[in-house]
């Protein structure tokens, strides 16, 4: 792809082979990431490479030892069911498509020939990223950053001390700021770790109001909740308690909200009242700030018998979702758990 946004953002190697190659619980944070800035992550060739090489390595030695340990297995039990192992080309198809991050819609930058030189020259006199061994593909990124300088603003992520100074670990090496600010002023940001970029993610969503979940929630069930009424004679009053756990999912745009709801039913004169419960999950589209989607695991209305016996009204249900794949189940990256707050 092209580059497409005024602000992008580039990872170093270790960083981007932890976030994007293997799919980390940070992958799904990084998306909401650059949705809401507006911004694009932008891979040097080098740190594609590089990566690629990497994974396909990783996943050899993890099916080797696999394979390894089924033929353990088998002749302890006598037999084990068979396993097909991905070959050579099925893993380097995937090491691929990780390493071009896809998935993101992110950019390739090829690297010319000027910067290669320049890379080249750096290592060469031992310049940062240079300064303390040898660091070629270090060099390749720096000079690829600071070719795109001129025309984007930049958001660096590296966790490697040979891009941070000595006294400052949090900070970049002072000769490779003083090279971005000659060639642009303020247009790079750094940080040292994932932790710091995505710490901007926790203060960006706000808990949603409990009557608006209530108003949702009754609505999404209408059918369930008007038989309960029947079946009852009670009618939910709407002011119970409302836990949300927001996690990210593989839309940047969609937010997944676990819901544990409890809320009071009383008849019309008062008399009798009973216990309401709902678990399950939901969407919350950030850009409409609209809750959807609701799909509820758990429904239950509660009375109290005259022996103190709990039982479940008519029209109560427990709901058990599953997924059926032929073959292997895929794998999914585990969604990572959002934090509510004010909006700064």
């Amino acid at each position: 792809m092209e580059i497409a946004a005024n602000e992008v953002l580039i990872l170093d190697t270790n960083t981007f082979v932890a976030e994007i190659g293997l799919t980390s619980r940070a992958g799904s944070a990084l998306k909401h990431y650059l949705y809401g800035r507006g911004m694009q992550l932008v891979v040097p060739e080098v740190v594609a490479e590089e990566c690629e090489r990497h994974l396909i390595r990783l996943a050899r030695g993890k099916r080797k030892r696999i394979e390894e340990n089924l033929q353990w297995l088998g002749r302890f039990c006598g037999r084990v069911n068979g396993w097909l192992a991905p070959d050579d080309e099925t893993i380097a198809g995937r090491a691929r498509t990780l390493a071009r991050a896809e998935h993101l819609r992110a950019a390739i930058v090829p690297e010319t020939r000027e910067v290669r030189e320049r890379a080249k020259l750096r290592n060469q006199s031992e310049q940062p990223p240079s300064h303390k061994k040898a660091q070629p593909a270090d060099c390749r990124i720096w000079e690829q950053c600071l070719d795109l300088l001129p025309r984007h603003h930049i958001v660096f992520v590296s966790g490697d001390g040979d891009f941070r100074g000595h006294r400052h670990q949090d900070k970049l090496h002072p000769t490779l700021r003083a090279d971005a600010e000659h060639v642009a002023e303020d247009r790079l940001t750094f940080h040292p770790n994932m932790e710091s970029l995505l710490s901007e993610l926790k203060s960006e969503i706000q808990p949603l109001p409990s009557s608006i979940v209530f108003a949702f929630v009754y609505d999404s069930v209408g059918s369930v909740i008007k038989e309960l009424k029947s079946n009852s004679g009670c009618h939910p009053k709407g002011v119970g308690e409302v836990k949300q756990t927001p996690f990210t999912t593989e839309q940047p745009e969609v937010v997944e909200v676990r819901l544990e709801i409890t809320d009071t039913w009383e008849t019309a004169d008062k008399s009798k009242t009973m216990d309401f419960r709902l678990s399950g999950s939901c969407h919350y589209r950030l850009a409409e700030e609209e809750l959807c989607d609701l799909t509820p695991s758990n429904v239950k209305l509660l009375t109290q018998e005259p022996d103190g016996s709990v039982r479940a009204v008519k029209g109560s249900y427990i709901g058990l979702r599953a997924h059926a794949y032929v073959g292997a189940p895929p794998v999914q990256p585990e969604p990572e758990e959002l934090v509510w707050g004010p909006r700064e």
